[in-house]
């Protein structure tokens, strides 16, 4: 297969912008972002302050520092703080203020999202119950704009001191708005009347279709769209696809119908995204699953196709307060129920703190724009001609050029498309055209389902390489020399080429000499485990996050206390939130019996279970701690999260419901759940170690 690769480089322009007010370390082109006046990626992970125990918002933000990410995401939502008139609720899970003096004491950067209407799967989108009552809301009124700005003054009060242009970097202001642009103009105009200062004041790109210099457009794109009606399979649809189109045309389907921006519209502005979904939260009536090339691939396709803003949404899951009802659902007049508390999204960090294979995944990807090529943001994009735009035709390679104008830059590739099966390529050769320079990149076999990347014409230390055919993580200096780490690209043979002279790549701890440059080719599998701290490598398993300059990890172990724990079904009992069960079929009852002294000196135990059941609801007394809307037939639950209610009741009751045939209950699997069984089985209670390397 020939592939021809012609690069046509845009200009570099300051840009109209005027998406700050305030003097900053950041600044902005037509192309890229910078800090301190270099080229900066912008890697920013959603975690939402209010959706986790506070005691583990210090060690979650540098779980995430760990994946690579440089900067959190928050949403801020309305009647979290506000339901009632004038009852201002920023105490505990909810001390906006408390979250933001983490962030900075960490140099954590953060964005905001304050909406007013915030979506993000909560209640009326985040607004109060009598702002949702207002009959014209979401515009310029009068007494609808005096509200958000009563609201706004008082978070003001508990943000200020973090508008530094340091800590809080970025307001986004409304999201998925329908509407004209003037109105998040006038919601601007309030912000800074009160006195929000920041680098960037953003809003979605989506539905618009329309770039607004005032507001830098944030994109989006998800692995799946569990939003959607219908319950079967949805249809592949370029979601994993390296590609020059910059907008995704699913996103908000389900509160509007989306819009697809003109070709060309956002050339000119730089490519960022606040909802690059390396998960998915599941509706009731649709439940996708999302493995690792699933929650990888996606944000693969973006960076491949050029964004230099990484937004996940999310990158760590949470939960929702279990006080009131908060969750979006159809009794609210949205489509789409959701959890009561589960809001795991399947991310990258799950709800518990844990980090899952793509977030591993993820990491390697990060490092190598953090400690590889931190100017990779400066190198454009560059595609082929697309054979068709048909997204079941897979008779061409999905794959781009990033690249400077000297024709030095990385080869991104993938075969890889959630429910879609490519065939393996054989001889691909790609010719990369840009000026007057022409670069053949080495004949490859592609396999079916990798996503890869690797550097040519490039320069490492004193050696000037034709390619290296592996994939950049990290490169340092030791005893001399230039230090690469690279992984395996999924498939293929590790080698280099200098000076048209090929040379084999093994997988030695020692690695490959060539001059004053070491490169170390790591297999895909040991990859995972590779993290690189205070300047030195290591390969570990488990979650890791490093504290001042101390490296913790928490490892799941073989002690096993299945035993010291009793679930036995049991008759009825009377509990509340029965209809959101969601099932036309019979509930079932079971005690969860635990050893009071069961977290003693423990740091965690994880509880697997098998679970065959369509929904399930656990509770402390009356009081509902849990939930889960059955993905892949098991449920998880840490004890760590749930201490307080184990030291008063030591019998948890577990509700579950089948799923049927008929009615609600109906609904998408991608993995098959049987009909009218509840089945319910522990099938492991392990410790987690929480060590100190």
């Amino acid at each position: 297969m020939n592939i021809s690769i012609s690069a046509a480089p845009k200009p570099v322009k300051t840009g109209n912008f005027n998406y700050s007010n305030i003097e900053s370390r950041y600044g902005v082109n037509t192309q890229y972002f910078t800090k301190d006046g270099k080229p900066y990626t912008i890697i920013a992970g959603e975690m939402h302050f209010s959706r986790m125990p506070r005691e583990r918002w210090r060690e979650t933000l540098l779980k995430m520092r760990e994946c690579g990410v440089n900067t959190v995401s928050n949403y801020v939502f309305w009647n979290y703080h506000e339901e009632e008139k004038n009852a201002f609720d920023f105490r505990g899970n909810r001390d906006i203020s408390a979250f933001l003096q983490i962030c900075k004491d960490i140099n954590m950067p953060c964005i905001l999202r304050i909406g007013p209407w915030c979506h993000g799967e909560v209640i009326r989108g985040g607004l109060p119950k009598r702002i949702n009552l207002m009959v014209k809301k979401r515009c310029d009124h009068p007494e609808y704009l005096k509200e958000v700005r009563d609201y706004w003054q008082v978070l003001y009060k508990e943000v200020y001191p973090f508008l530094d242009g340091k800590t809080v970097i970025g307001l986004q202001l409304e999201n998925e708005y329908t509407g004209s642009a003037e109105h998040i103009r006038t919601l601007r105009k309030i912000a800074e009347e009160i006195g929000f200062k920041v680098p960037f004041f953003t809003m979605t790109a989506w539905p618009s279709g329309k770039p607004d210099n005032d507001f830098l457009p944030m994109m989006g794109g998800y692995p799946d769209a569990p939003w959607t009606h219908g319950k079967t399979a949805l249809k592949p649809n370029n979601r994993f696809a390296i590609s020059p189109a910059k907008t995704e045309d699913e996103i908000g389907g389900d509160l509007f119908k989306s819009n697809t921006a003109k070709k060309g519209a956002y050339d000119d502005v730089p490519y960022a995204f606040c909802e690059t979904g390396p998960g998915n939260q599941v509706t009731q009536h649709r439940r996708p699953y999302i493995g690792e090339k699933d929650g990888y691939g996606v944000c693969f396709a973006k960076f491949s196709s050029g964004a230099n803003w990484l937004g996940y949404y999310m990158f760590c899951g949470g939960t929702n307060p279990n006080d009131r009802l908060m969750q979006e659902n159809r009794l609210t007049g949205y489509p789409n129920n959701y959890p009561i508390i589960d809001y795991d999204f399947q991310a990258p960090i799950s709800r518990y703190g844990v980090c899952r294979s793509h977030g591993d995944r993820l990491r390697l990807m990060h490092l190598f724009i953090n400690e590889f090529d931190n100017e990779i943001c400066t190198k454009q994009a560059y595609f082929p001609e697309w054979k068709s735009n048909d997204p079941l035709d897979t008779s061409f390679l999905k794959c781009s050029v990033r690249a400077d104008e000297q024709g030095s830059g990385y080869f991104f590739a993938s075969t890889y498309e959630k429910a879609l099966k490519y065939n393996d390529f054989k001889d691909v050769n790609v010719t990369f055209k840009i000026g007057d320079k022409i670069v053949k990149l080495p004949d490859v076999d592609i396999k079916a389902d990798t996503m890869f990347f690797y550097p040519f014409n490039v320069q490492l230390g004193s050696v000037h390489f034709d390619y290296i055919l592996a994939q950049p993580i990290v490169k340092t200096k030791a005893d001399g020399k230039t230090v690469c780490y690279f992984a395996q690209c999924e498939g293929i043979t590790p080698k280099c080429s200098v000076n048209e002279k090929e040379i084999p790549l093994d997988f030695s701890e020692k690695g490959t000499d060539i001059d004053d440059v070491k490169i170390i080719v790591i297999p895909y599998e040991k990859a995972r485990k590779f993290h690189f701290i205070n300047g030195k490598p290591y390969f570990l398993d488990g979650t890791v996050y490093c504290d001042n300059g101390k490296i913790y990890c928490e490892q799941e172990t073989d002690v096993d206390l299945k035993k010291e724990i009793s679930l036995i079904r049991c008759e009825k009992k009377k509990l509340p939130y029965n209809y959101f069960l969601y099932s036309t079929g019979k509930r079932s009852y079971y005690e969860l019996k635990l050893p009071k002294d069961i977290l003693d000196n423990r740091f965690d135990i994880k509880l697997e279970f098998d679970f065959d059941g369509l929904n399930l609801q656990v509770f402390s007394g009356n009081k509902l701690i849990n939930d889960y809307f059955n993905i892949d037939r098991k449920f998880v639950m840490h004890l760590r999260d749930y201490k307080k209610y184990i030291g008063k009741n030591q019998t948890l009751i577990i509700r579950t419901a089948p799923k049927t045939r008929l009615g609600i209950s109906n609904v998408y699997n991608e993995i098959p759940l049987p009909l009218n069984s509840d089945k319910l089985v522990l099938r492991s209670a392990k410790v987690i170690e929480y060590n100190m390397i």
